[in-house]
């Protein structure tokens, strides 16, 4: 028996491994950065994030894991490591005392502004020079169709804040 030969990728097949491969190499290497600059991992800066984008009032942790794309078991590690850090509270819903509400603290608020202006610094100069000006419209198009399909979304919801 000889060696296994590697199966030829259709066009759309090397659209996906090009797009999971590329996006997982620079996310790991943009992930050393933030690391080394802010102390954060990927799931971390995410969380803040979110939380950042987020209601002022904070986010109930179960709604936090679903919009990182994170089990329960696994947001709840997530959140208990960074209010270890001091970066989030959490605490008790004002209707619902089973539900925990993750807010940042001041110091997760500071943390999250000065990470993500050298996240997106970092994205502006890896990542956006790779697209062409004529490709944005078509990219867009197909990474909001992608994203709607999966039940997420390409942009950040804006927040609604109660009255």
């Amino acid at each position: 028996m000889g060696e296994p030969t590697a199966a030829r990728l259709t066009d759309r097949q090397q659209v996906w491994r090009g797009l999971l491969q590329g996006q997982r190499a620079m996310l790991l290497r943009l992930g050393v950065e933030l690391k080394r600059d802010f102390g954060l991992t990927i799931p971390q800066y995410e969380a803040l994030l979110a939380l950042h984008q987020g209601p002022r009032r904070g986010l109930p942790a179960t709604r936090l894991a679903r919009e990182l794309l994170y089990s329960s078991g696994s947001g709840s590690n997530l959140i208990a490591r960074i209010e270890q850090l001091g970066y989030v509270r959490r605490s008790t819903g004002d209707t619902d005392a089973r539900t925990q509400l993750v807010t940042l603290t001041e110091a997760g608020e500071d943390l999250i502004v000065r990470a993500t202006e050298a996240h997106v610094a970092a994205l502006r100069a890896e990542f956006e020079p790779l697209i062409d000006d004529d490709e944005v419209a078509v990219l867009l198009r197909f990474a909001r169709r992608l994203a709607e399909h999966e039940g997420v979304h390409a942009q950040p919801p804006e927040p609604v804040e109660p009255d």
